[in-house]
C-alpha cells in the first residue's frame, strides 16, 4: 500500500467496543512505538496504558468534551 492509499483509507475512530485489548497486542504496539524515529532520537513520548473505570475517569476529566 502507498502513502496516497492510506491516507484514503484513514479514519477518525468516534466510539469504541467495550471489550478488553489482550496484553500482548498492547505490548506490541508499546514495542511499535518505542521504535518509530524521531528527530535526533530524541524519543519526547510517553504512553500510558489506561484499564480500570477509575482511570478512565480521571483521563475524562482532562478533557471536557463527550
Amino acid at each position: 500500500m502507498n502513502f496516497l492509499e492510506l491516507v484514503k483509507k484513514r479514519f477518525s475512530a468516534r466510539s469504541y467496543e467495550s471489550k478488553i485489548v489482550e496484553q500482548d497486542k498492547i505490548d506490541y504496539i508499546l514495542e511499535c512505538a518505542r521504535l518509530a524515529p524521531s528527530a535526533v532520537n530524541y524519543q519526547p513520548w510517553r504512553f500510558i496504558v489506561v484499564k480500570s473505570e477509575e482511570q478512565k475517569q480521571k483521563m475524562r476529566q482532562c478533557y471536557v468534551r463527550e
